[in-house]
């Protein structure tokens, strides 16, 4: 656990530098499950930032600190952070798998609870001096 928390704040402190980023929540559920989503001004800015450090590095060690793991990627109109319930069923109806060495009896078939505990989340801009 302190790996992922610490490659986490590396992630949160270079995606608001990433230009192209606008900003993005984060939320720490009642089971330890960690839900992230952002917003891009595009798919090539987006993908600058998963395909770097420090988010390349902590992605590469995800099989081994999860036992469950997801994601999706879609388009929207606005710059408006989705509540988490919309992205849970986004999610469930669009995801793909990760790869996950020791998986959970809930991986094979995406089958997540909802998030519960929304309190322990956070957002996060972009900041102003951006590459």
């Amino acid at each position: 656990m302190p790996g992922f928390l610490l490659a986490n704040e590396a992630s949160i402190r270079s995606i608001k530098k990433i230009g192209g980023f606008i900003s993005g929540a984060e939320l720490i559920d009642k089971r330890l499950t960690f839900w992230t989503v952002t917003l891009w001004e595009s798919d090539a800015a987006m993908k600058y930032f998963r395909n770097n450090d420090p988010h390349k590095t902590a992605m590469r060690k995800l099989p081994t600190w999860c036992n469950e793991g997801a994601y999706v990627h879609w388009e929207q109109e606005d710059a408006v952070i989705p509540d988490w319930g919309f992205a849970y069923k986004k999610l469930m109806t669009e995801g793909k798998l990760t790869k996950i060495k020791h998986p959970s009896a809930n991986q094979s078939d995406m089958n997540y609870p909802a998030p519960l505990w929304t309190r322990t989340g956070r957002s996060f801009k972009a900041s102003k001096n951006r590459t």
